[in-house]
């Protein structure tokens, strides 16, 4: 606990100074998350011997990078290009078996994809909204964290984390439902709290699944972390899991609202 203590104190002003400078800086920092992401998943996989075509993953990265610091979105090109690399990699060397390929590309999926939506929320118009993802994940993280330590009882999904509490999930909901309408009453108006309770209750559910996620694919793979890069919290994805899942929800909210 110390120890993830201190990495958060170190962090947290990181990812804060990082959010309000956004523009390229955030892009810069999304492509190194990713790049480390798609490594330790692509490394992980490697106990149930499935080789996924790095250099593909790798491009891809660098490929929406490229696009996103000249406002471009290259995303469903990058994975039409990924295709057929992967199937030309398939064919080349026969040693390399589909599932090779099925992973390289769930890799872009899961990681790449899924983060790239918080670009997306930087070049929103509405100011603050991309803070909604880190506030969900956390808060979810926190409430769920304690009201787990305290109240406890009931297993969630003890084959998958056998940590979880049922008692701990509802409180992660409970806690992030109050966070985010607060969120919404004091930086838009109060007819909008009800919208963000309710994207706080979602999203600390999508939050939890983005968890057991990354729960079930190290459970799979016989694996604890997914790396050391962040004391007391793993790898990368050990830390994002949630935010993975979060992003996504949180973008098609203000969208589909027009927030």
């Amino acid at each position: 606990m110390v120890t993830r203590i201190i990495s958060a104190l170190v962090g947290v002003p990181i990812l804060i100074g990082i959010l309000v400078m956004g523009g390229p800086v955030l892009i810069s920092a999304l492509g190194f998350v990713m790049l480390m992401g798609l490594n330790e998943f692509y490394r992980s996989l490697k106990s149930v011997k499935i080789y996924p075509v790095h250099l593909v993953g790798y491009g891809y990265v660098a490929l929406w990078a490229f696009g996103s610091f000249i406002g471009q979105d290259y995303r469903v090109m990058g994975i039409y290009l990924a295709l057929v690399l992967t199937t030309a990699v398939l064919l080349g060397k026969e040693e390399r078996k589909v599932m090779d390929g099925v992973f390289t590309l769930f890799g872009i999926f899961y990681v790449v994809i899924l983060l790239s939506y918080i670009a997306l929320l930087d070049q929103h118009d509405t100011p603050y909204v991309i803070w909604l993802v880190f506030i969900i994940a956390f808060a979810t993280d926190t409430f769920a964290y304690f009201s787990g330590m305290f109240f406890g009882k009931n297993k969630l999904c003890p084959r998958v984390s056998p940590k979880k509490t049922v008692e701990g999930a509802l409180g992660g909901i409970v806690g992030t439902i109050v966070v985010c309408s607060l969120f919404g009453i004091i930086l838009f108006d109060g007819t909008t709290g009800l919208l963000f309770a309710l994207l706080g209750g979602v999203g600390s559910m999508v939050a939890q699944m983005g968890d057991l996620m990354a729960s079930m694919l190290k459970r799979w793979t016989g694996i604890k972390d997914f790396g050391k890069i962040m004391p007391g919290h793993g790898g990368v994805l050990d830390r994002f899991d949630s935010i993975l899942f979060a992003g996504p929800l949180v973008y098609y909210f203000v969208i589909l609202l027009e927030i």
